[in-house]
């Protein structure tokens, strides 16, 4: 059996089938759901989706999205140019755009089956590798993501890559994918400027053998692929000191004054949770415990690693450990500052139990048994209800807002009526204007009125102001997370003040009334 096996992993035959077929298993546990809808769309989404309808209609951009929480700092524009043309090609559907980019997700089977291949040489273990990308619930959770974060995963992952290929063969041309992925890594997501450390420490070790031009590439292909973000700073005259500033003096609220004790425990937890997303969903605190043992592991071995893998092992591990830093400035309040770190926790994985195969091959079978069984549960039970891992109103997804806005329509009774919404942000529409534009108008064949605070120069002010002889009306309630109650109560008073409820309805957490505007009001 162990002969058959090992001839089959030399047939190139085989081994492109086997990948293949990891691809479209990737592809599926990705998208099982979005067809029914299962897709967080909030008001980051809709922000993105309505500026990326000004760039397709000529309005070309250069400044990203915000960095939520601190003014002054913008991740890249290159998530816009990104889902741009999904955005064109569906038609505006969010859920084509999910599509899109859980294609390109998945396509990184390959990337991780070459990585792994090249660290350890053996077609089987890289193909388990690229399997445990595949099956990963964190992984599943990011493709389908409509933010620019979920971008980190691919330029983390290539970042790495490229950094291995150059400390391995010492060939320039890899540092050029190094710096080009580094810079976009930084565009998808500002924070992840931390992996400079990293790439500085492996850097100043091979400083003997780094050759100017070879820094000089790295270094133009960085510039490059920021040069976007380098105009907004020229044009919005350095805004970014202005977020730095910010920055330092909000360490309270950033919870960067936290004690080592504290610091120590949302370092671990954070990181318990990346190993755990990855490895052991079901059971979080087995997963922690056992991606922060294989960690410590080699930790405590690395001084000691004269083997041929020595050189894999410490990048993986510096890969792995690139968050410290960054966590020690509130990073651990961030869910997604962490992307693509996966990726070299499921590559160390492997190594992991590849030396439990000589001695106890059957603890490795079941263990790795265990990961693709406790991922698979966990994508079938969670990934129904979007992206759980980031979002914080969990039930903003896309079918129940499709079936509010439909309870609107259908309860309107093909007649005119207007909405209002409690929202997050507060009082700012440019979640349900999209959803009215893109799913209502092209189904029902027109909009509703708009009966709410002024939403000049906000995004998404397209719905009419309301007219006189408009008396059904509708109040929309979105999922309370992050929306202190006494606006629930100060919102509810005042429309008790212009209209009474006559019917409503849920659709998970999110509430829709059905209301009679008072004549005499």
């Amino acid at each position: 059996m162990k002969y058959s096996l090992k001839t089959l992993l030399e047939k190139k035959g085989f081994v492109a089938f086997a990948i293949f077929t990891i691809f479209i298993i990737a592809f599926f546990m990705r998208v099982m759901y979005l067809p029914q809808g299962a897709l967080t769309f909030a008001y980051d989404q809709a922000r993105d989706a309505l500026i990326i309808q000004e760039i397709l209609d000529g309005d070309f951009k250069i400044l990203g999205p915000s960095v939520s929480g601190i003014p002054g700092f913008y991740h890249g524009v290159l998530y816009y140019y990104v889902i741009a043309p999904a955005y064109l090609l569906g038609n505006g559907c969010p859920v084509v755009v999910s599509f899109w980019l859980a294609l390109i997700n998945s396509l990184f089977v390959f990337v991780v089956y070459f990585l792994a291949k090249k660290m350890t040489g053996k077609q089987g273990w890289s193909l388990i590798a690229a399997l445990l990308f595949a099956l990963s619930f964190e992984q599943s959770q990011y493709a389908t993501w409509l933010s620019n974060p979920t971008m980190g995963v691919w330029f983390v992952t290539l970042l790495y890559t490229g950094l291995y290929l150059w400390l391995k063969e010492r060939k320039t041309r890899f540092l050029l994918l190094s710096g080009l992925s580094y810079g976009f890594a930084i565009q998808s997501n500002f924070s992840l400027t931390y992996h400079l450390i990293p790439i500085a420490l492996w850097f100043l070790y091979s400083r003997k053998s780094l050759k100017k031009e070879a820094f000089v590439l790295f270094l133009g292909a960085f510039v490059f692929s920021v040069f976007s973000m380098v105009l907004v700073e020229l044009k919005f005259g350095f805004k970014i000191f202005d977020g730095l500033k910010y920055l330092l003096d909000s360490q309270q609220n950033l919870g960067l004054k936290t004690g080592l004790g504290e610091f120590i425990i949302d370092y671990l937890n954070h990181m318990g949770r990346v190993f755990a997303n990855n490895l052991f969903p079901q059971i979080p605190a087995f997963g922690g415990l056992f991606g922060t043992g294989m960690l410590l592991y080699y930790l405590f071995r690395i001084a000691n690693l004269k083997n041929k893998h020595d050189l894999e092992i410490k990048l993986l591990i510096t890969w792995i450990l690139s968050f410290l830093m960054a966590s020690t400035l509130g990073g651990t309040n961030i869910p997604h500052i962490t992307a693509g770190i996966g990726v070299g926790v499921i590559i160390l994985t492997t190594f992991f139990i590849r030396e439990f195969i000589g001695d106890h091959p059957l603890i490795a079978i079941y263990i790795l048994l265990i990961i693709f069984v406790a991922n698979i549960v966990k994508i079938v039970d969670e990934n129904r209800n979007g992206q759980t891992i980031f979002a914080i109103q969990k039930d903003m997804i896309l079918v129940n807002e499709k079936a509010v806005v439909d309870y609107t329509y259908n309860h309107a009774e093909g007649g005119e009526f207007s909405i209002n919404t409690l929202t997050s942000p507060l009082y700012i529409n440019t979640t349900w204007s999209y959803l009215y534009n893109f799913y209502g108008k092209e189904k029902y064949g027109y909009l509703p009125f708009w009966r709410g605070k002024s939403q000049k120069d906000l995004l998404g002010d397209n719905l009419p102001g309301v007219e006189e002889d408009v008396f059904t009306h509708f109040y929309i309630i979105e999922d309370m997370e992050g929306i202190p109650s006494r606006y629930l109560t100060d919102g509810l008073e005042e429309e008790n003040s212009k209209s009474k409820v006559v019917d409503k309805n849920g659709f998970g957490k999110l509430i829709v009334q059905k209301r009679q505007i008072l004549e005499n009001k």
